[in-house]
């Protein structure tokens, strides 16, 4: 046995004794033997076809509500656009562009039904695969269904809620900060609602509501932080690209701003799969 071995050793023998180490290297672990990259990445598919499509949608309901206070309108979509951390301008220009047509409304709209049914869809696949649900036991198409339509509801329009608040609050700057500070744990709690209703109904009723609480809370956090960290992680990442592949790196960047959102999703569910069933420790190399 080399230094190096010898060091992983000796690392793996310890982490199993501590649970601040093995947990997190089990839910790690298992996300890999679930091959749950490529749920995430079917996630991400649906979403991305559904996302323009949506906005263009959005868009053209406010500009139908909101004529006689164009002020409204613009901060609603201001504070939209806000969540997502590439050029605002760039994505504002290429929908308001088309918002207006009743051709590009229609198209849009059966787009993202389309598309939002289809991430709905690869979401309860994947929590069912990871809580290694026998198809049997899974709903069938009809209920199926009915719960991709309530995550499309209550999550799609729990997820604009928050995301609202938060981007309208952090505009505010006459406001102090425990006014942003409590605005933000609200928006959490929301989003931990929202999580666990989300989990619910992604999930086989085999799976009681309870266990499915610790993930929502962690998946509401994942998600706030990203909320934050967001502009930083993706404008540095894509700075350079911008310059060679101009609008394609816009595309590349939603991409992987969805695909994160994703995967950290789908590790939040992971988290509630080895607490429950106590899948750890784990080694860190099988045999």
């Amino acid at each position: 046995m080399n230094f190096i071995e010898k060091k992983i050793s000796q690392f793996d023998k310890f982490q199993q004794k501590h649970r601040f180490f093995s947990f997190p290297i089990a839910v790690f672990k298992k996300y890999g033997d679930d091959e749950a990259g490529t749920h995430a990445a079917l996630i991400t598919y649906y979403g991305f076809v559904s996302l323009f499509p949506l906005l263009l949608v959005l868009f053209s309901v406010l500009n139908l509500l909101t004529k006689s206070n164009k002020g409204i309108e613009g901060r609603v979509i201001s504070a939209t656009l806000h969540y997502f951390p590439v050029s605002s301008q760039q994505i504002y220009e290429n929908i308001h562009t088309y918002h207006r047509t009743g051709v590009s409304l229609f198209i849009g709209i059966i787009i993202t039904i389309y598309g939002a049914r289809g991430v709905a869809s690869a979401l309860q696949n994947a929590s069912n695969s990871l809580w290694n649900i026998p198809k049997e036991k899974r709903p069938d198409f009809w209920h199926s269904l009915a719960r991709s339509l309530g995550i499309i509801i209550l999550g799609g329009f729990g997820m604009i809620l928050t995301t609202l608040i938060l981007s309208y609050t952090n505009n505010i700057s006459s406001k102090g900060l425990l006014f942003k500070a409590i605005v933000t744990i609200f928006a959490l709690i929301l989003n931990i609602l929202v999580f666990t209703m989300v989990f619910r109904l992604a999930t086989a009723k085999s799976v009681h509501t309870k266990y499915l609480f610790s993930g929502a809370i962690v998946a509401a956090i994942f998600w706030q932080i990203l909320q934050f960290v967001g502009s930083f992680l993706i404008l540095h990442q894509l700075r350079r690209s911008s310059e060679f592949y101009g609008i394609f790196a816009l595309v590349l960047g939603m991409l992987f701003w969805i695909y994160i959102q994703a995967e950290a999703t789908l590790y939040a569910i992971e988290i509630n799969v080895v607490r429950i069933k106590k899948m750890w420790p784990r080694k860190l190399i099988d045999d």
